[in-house]
């Protein structure tokens, strides 16, 4: 006479899932709701301009307040994390070109831009046309966004606070 053999326990389907949705890791499921694609565009664009997370995060203005250690993990997720790249690749890709020019449009100034906007005095009166030609002469140098009426306001916002050369 055999002993009857208990049913095994057949998973339910929401068990499934729920098992499922655990085995995510939580850093993904965290971040896809507060960095939006134009902050993870401004966040490259940013750092390949800077090569400064500190910089980044005192100089750039985001959808909302990272802290410096979320911006260095967004960072190292985009740059390791193979989920979170593929995913923020793709949102990216769907932003709009008139957004994608505005969050350009916001990049930092690199020490090297900053360096030749030096060379402008500030007893001169420089024109559009000053800051034109710095960027004919300096293509290799200066963001690829970046317009004469750019470097004209940032030039005065470095007069202002006194950050050219020849200021004291």
């Amino acid at each position: 006479v055999s002993a009857p053999i208990a049913p095994s326990p057949v998973p339910t389907p929401g068990l499934a899932k729920r098992m499922k949705k655990s085995k995510q890791p939580l850093q993904v499921t965290k971040d896809l709701g507060r960095w939006k694609p134009a902050d993870d565009l401004l966040l490259i664009n940013a750092v390949l301009q800077t090569n400064d997370l500190t910089s980044v995060h005192l100089g750039v203005k985001f959808s909302c307040r990272f802290n410096l250690r979320e911006i260095q993990e967004r960072w190292y997720a985009l740059l390791y994390d193979p989920i979170i790249s593929k995913l923020a690749c793709q949102a990216m890709r769907q932003l709009h070109p008139e957004a994608i020019a505005a969050i350009q449009s916001k990049v930092l100034f690199s020490k090297a831009e900053e360096q030749l906007l030096n060379k402008v005095g500030s007893t001169s009166q420089p024109t559009l046309d000053t800051f034109q030609e710095l960027l004919h002469k300096h293509p290799d140098v200066f963001y690829p966004s970046r317009t004469a009426k750019a470097l004209q306001l940032h030039w005065q916002l470095m007069k202002q606070y006194y950050l050219l050369d020849d200021q004291t």
